[in-house]
């Protein structure tokens, strides 16, 4: 029994330990409720684009007419029953035009659907290289921290013996305490950020979050002029104003067609009761008639309206312009940021890193035999841990840069 729950624990915690960045996103992709908060937005216009385009329902009429005040059905020819019905209808174009205004509304409430979609994958993925750089800053300052207890050891036992001073021995315990107070700093930032993450996927705060060891470095070789391309054929946020250009549109022709009447038609059938001097029952009645609007006030309103839906457009246009010019300059700014920090991994990778890494060991065989002095020693020691420091900082915020990236052109590269 106690082999398989140990089994089954065993796989369980290989499920969790199992899972990519790709498992979060779709966690995030399901569960975030205020992205389906969107998508239900979307259901809704939706259901509205039929609606928008039917006319109006018919009033149907129960009534009596020309009654007498002794309530005799019989007593005058003019009295009836009648039964009607009433029907307001628009000239054709208009119902047209209302339908793919309403078209419109469902595409961008689309359109803002998957931009909150790329925004929601764009800040599960910047959260996640957050958390796994501030997991690799933690383990550096425990090693380090590791590696400064050495050096305390190594002090106090040169103090000992008489070869070393005291000042060295307290420096190397100050180190230590400053590296401590930072590692405290960053397991609680680190806490934080996994806090942040949990809740874009909603689940409970405290939820582990697993990255690698290592991160797989991705290759970005983009142009300037292909991601242009692909920003305005698939920025949702470009495709969502499109579509409002183009309901505005629909709005100032449907302005214009205001100066068409709308219609109501009246059909009534009247029953008689009473009966002609003749002896014979009196005929029943029939009535039709049909009534228009007339825009009397055109200069007060139709032509008002007509001007503000033209303005509207021009206002959306404009809109639109400077949305893709913003969306230009984030691109350049981004490639500007991607191509320094790229420039910066290598640098670090395979510059400051190796050559700090040899320093330090040269450095603490030279302070063993007396060479140099403990302060060089400790300044080698800091300047590694601070590039092992930046190196992951860099890596973290470059993939970040990719997630940027990807938001503005609407699709994914990695």
């Amino acid at each position: 029994m106690r082999s398989i729950i140990a089994v089954l624990f065993f796989t369980i915690s290989s499920l969790v330990v199992s899972q990519t960045l790709d498992d979060y996103i779709k966690i995030a992709l399901e569960n975030n409720p205020e992205l389906k908060s969107y998508k239900i937005q979307v259901d809704i216009l939706e259901k509205r684009i039929k609606q928008a385009s039917t006319p109006s329902d018919p009033m149907l009429m129960l009534g009596v007419a020309n009654l007498p005040t002794n309530l005799s059905f019989t007593m005058d020819m003019m009295t009836m029953k009648e039964i009607g019905i009433t029907q307001m209808i628009m000239f054709p174009v208009k119902y047209s035009l209302m339908g793919k205004m309403a078209q419109k509304d469902y595409e961008i409430a689309k359109g803002i659907y998957e931009l909150k979609e790329l925004e929601l994958i764009s800040d599960v993925k910047m959260l996640y290289f957050e958390i796994y750089y501030m997991t690799k800053a933690v383990e550096i300052t425990k090693r380090s921290i590791d590696l400064l207890r050495d050096f305390v050891k190594i002090t106090s036992t040169r103090f000992a013996t008489g070869q070393g001073i005291q000042q060295d021995v307290l420096k190397a315990q100050v180190e230590l305490s400053k590296m401590t107070d930072e590692l405290i700093r960053m397991e609680r930032e680190r806490k934080d950020l996994i806090t942040k993450f949990n809740a874009l996927l909603y689940r409970k705060p405290l939820d582990s979050v697993y990255v690698p060891e290592e991160l797989k470095f991705v290759e970005f070789t983009l142009t300037y002029d292909e991601i242009e391309k692909m920003a305005l054929e698939n920025n949702p946020m470009l495709i969502a104003m499109n579509k409002m250009v183009e309901k505005d549109r629909f709005m100032s022709e449907l302005a214009k067609k205001e100066l068409i009447p709308d219609f109501e038609l009246k059909f009534s059938y009247g029953q008689r009761s009473a009966i002609e001097p003749t002896g014979v029952k009196a005929h029943d009645m029939l009535s039709f008639s049909i009534g228009f609007n007339l825009p009397i006030f055109f200069g007060r309103k139709q032509k008002l309206k007509i001007e503000e839906t033209a303005i509207a457009v021009n206002q959306s246009e404009m809109k639109l312009l400077a949305v893709k010019n913003e969306i230009s300059k984030m691109i350049q700014g981004s490639l500007n940021e991607i191509e320094e920090k790229v420039k910066l991994i290598d640098l670090y990778k395979n510059g400051l890193i190796p050559q700090a890494t040899q320093n330090l060991n040269t450095g603490l065989v030279g302070y063993q035999v007396g060479k140099i002095d403990f302060m060089t020693l400790v300044d080698n020691f800091m300047s590694l841990y601070k590039y092992q420091i930046q190196y992951e900082k860099v890596f973290s915020e470059y993939h970040a840069k990719l997630a940027e990236i990807e938001k503005l052109i609407g699709r994914r590269i990695f």
